[in-house]
């Protein structure tokens, strides 16, 4: 098997409760369209989101993620039904091309 098949990337998985499904589904639909690898059951929404240069991603053991978070502080806003409960956070790897 070559080596390239092998080859890891970093990405980031968030779990959130929203407060309305209808935006839950609306946040599931902003994620994917910006690259984010997403699933949805009901309020809870489970996003994958791949590093870029903006994540910084030598600070993720810190539990930083710039990108990410500066999207659904601003998504969320003040809208009560748009109110994020983070459940689970953790980096992880990813096989490229996946």
């Amino acid at each position: 098997m070559p080596a390239e098949a092998l080859a890891t990337a970093r990405a980031y998985t968030m779990t959130l409760r929203v407060s309305a499904v209808e935006e839950a589904e609306t946040l599931a639909h902003e994620l994917e369209s910006r690259g984010a690898l997403v699933e949805q059951d009901g309020e809870v929404v489970t996003t994958v989101w791949r590093a870029s240069e903006a994540d910084h991603p030598e600070s993720w053991d810190e539990r930083e993620f710039p990108e990410l978070r500066f999207f659904l502080r601003s998504w969320a806003g003040v809208k009560a039904a748009r109110q994020l409960v983070v459940l689970d956070e953790r980096p992880i790897a990813l096989l490229k091309g996946a």
